[in-house]
């Protein structure tokens, strides 16, 4: 008996190993199952391509969020056909930014604004709040730039958006992002949280949040990149795309 009890505890310790590494590899995605009712969307850029809003009608998606800008040089090739794409559809459009760690705040918005305006100012679009998208990338993880530093261009870049557009930008960052550089300091602003691998509550130990993105590995009709993904997001309990309306 005692042998077939240690057996049991060793299976079970090797099933949770294997678990963790699986969801590490991102193989496995524990979250997928725990993903709530509400109105989903997606987040595209031009790695998809061209974007069928008819055809994301079809499959049930409530908004498109799409990358305008990031930093202050590179405009998304793909943004102003999906602005297009988005006039007359039912689907709620709206742009986001890619932020940079490298360029002073007020230049990155003035891009963005440029570039986007249209996302907000086309009566024929269901508009949606800009959002700005702060993430690693390159080195910046192991090498992270100083937090008052990103506070104040950040603090920077969704001021001057806000009085471009009249709204708030809504912020997208996951919880170490959250934890280094929000956190305290951009309590105002509506959340956009990526937890991709374990259930929102789970990787998002803060709390509240307004917007999920919980894939990185969707398959919709409308939107895919060349190996067929597109990201996943979905609003909290409760919202309506009316309450994140331009």
């Amino acid at each position: 008996m005692l042998k077939r009890g240690v057996a049991l505890v060793i299976c079970v310790a090797a099933l949770f190993v294997a678990l963790v590494l699986g969801v590490k590899a991102e193989v496995i995605r524990p979250n997928m199952i725990f993903v709530p009712e509400g109105i989903k969307g997606v987040d595209t850029s031009e790695y998809q391509g061209a974007v069928d809003f008819d055809a994301l009608e079809n499959a049930g998606m409530g908004f498109v969020y799409a990358k305008a800008t990031e930093g202050t040089t590179h405009t998304d090739s793909q943004f102003q056909a999906t602005c297009a794409q988005a006039a007359g559809s039912h689907i709620a459009f709206g742009a986001y930014h890619f932020f940079s760690f490298d360029s002073p705040g007020a230049a990155q918005a003035g891009s963005f604004v440029a570039s986007a305006s249209r996302a907000w100012g086309d009566p024929s679009i269901r508009s949606l709040r800009p959002a700005v998208d702060v993430e690693w990338y390159g080195d910046k993880e192991q090498n992270p730039p100083a937090a008052e530093d990103v506070q104040r261009e950040l603090a920077t870049f969704v001021r001057e958006v806000e009085a471009a557009c009249g709204k708030k930008p809504i912020i997208y960052a996951g919880n170490d992002i959250y934890d280094r550089y929000l956190k305290g300091h951009f309590d105002e602003y509506d959340l956009w949280v990526s937890c991709r691998k374990w259930p929102v509550w789970v990787e998002w130990p803060q709390g509240s949040w307004t917007i999920w993105q919980y894939s990185d590995v969707g398959e919709v009709v409308g939107a895919a990149n060349e190996a067929g993904h597109v990201d996943l997001d979905v609003l909290a309990e409760g919202l309506s795309v009316e309450d994140l309306l331009m």
